[in-house]
């Protein structure tokens, strides 16, 4: 397949699941299902949408950033989701080429975004997405040839998923026995565990490391904003997490390679 084509199509798909992710995420974060009801609608007013506007970002531009039957903005999380995917199977496609490594990125990627999207609004990492997503992560790793970061084989699988998960679920407990209270949720724990399993053990780390970096500023933002209290400001975690994965995805190594040299005399 042409090279050009196949990054027209890679950024296509981007836009369609990004569309999806949206919209999932939106669903789970109040108590939904994926399946139903079938056809989107208005959050604001409920009304069914039209094919038409349902075109992943023109669909927005079209309507000029609101619904045609309530007037209500229609909220940025929509058409910022469906460009996020776009990059992200624009820079899967670049990585991976076309065949079943690029699909399976993009599988996860759109995992990890609509996982973001709950946490955004729920504060929520749901069990539904993470266990499966992490058993789904096994497989892969297990029986896919290696390919850049995917197909790691099951030891580093195993050895990822223990590092990921353990290891937070660790720092959950040890800061509750010392704070008596929660800092991180079990679903963070979780979506390390799914990190893990898909990246292997030296992701954990690293997407730890590009999470916090990430939370840091929103954090500060948050905490002196109107509804902040100061150091206590809950904040979700798991979209910086999964921020950090993605990135590590598409670019671990090459990142690694970069700081191990700036590293060196």
């Amino acid at each position: 397949m042409d090279s050009t084509l196949f990054q027209i199509l890679a950024a296509v798909l981007g836009l369609i699941l990004g569309s999806f992710a949206s919209c999932a995420g939106h669903r789970l974060a109040h108590g939904g299902s994926l399946t139903s009801p079938a056809r989107s609608f208005c959050p604001a007013c409920g009304q069914t949408l039209s094919w038409r506007e349902n075109i992943p970002l023109l669909g927005f531009l079209l309507q000029g950033g609101r619904c045609r039957f309530c007037a209500e903005r229609i909220p940025l999380r929509y058409p910022l989701a469906e460009v996020a995917s776009a990059g992200f199977a624009l820079g899967a496609a670049a990585m991976f080429g076309p065949g079943w490594h690029f699909l399976a990125a993009l599988g996860f990627g759109t995992l990890l975004l609509v996982l973001s999207l709950v946490d955004l609004e729920a504060y929520l990492l749901p069990d539904i997405l993470t266990l499966p997503g992490a058993g789904a992560a096994l497989l892969v790793s297990i029986f896919l040839p290696r390919l850049h970061t995917l197909g790691i084989g099951w030891r580093a699988a195993l050895l990822g998923a223990l590092a990921g998960g353990g290891g937070l679920w660790l720092l959950a407990w040890a800061y509750r026995r010392i704070r008596g209270e929660d800092g991180l949720g079990l679903g963070d724990a979780k979506l390390m565990l799914l990190v893990g399993a898909l990246l292997g053990p030296a992701a954990v780390p690293l997407s730890l490391f590009a999470g916090a970096v990430l939370a840091l500023p929103a954090g500060l933002l948050a905490a002196k904003g109107p509804d902040g209290d100061g150091l206590r400001t809950a904040l979700p975690f798991g979209p910086f997490l999964c921020a950090g994965a993605a990135a590590y995805l598409l670019a671990g190594p090459q990142f690694l390679r970069w700081w191990l040299g700036a590293a060196l005399p």
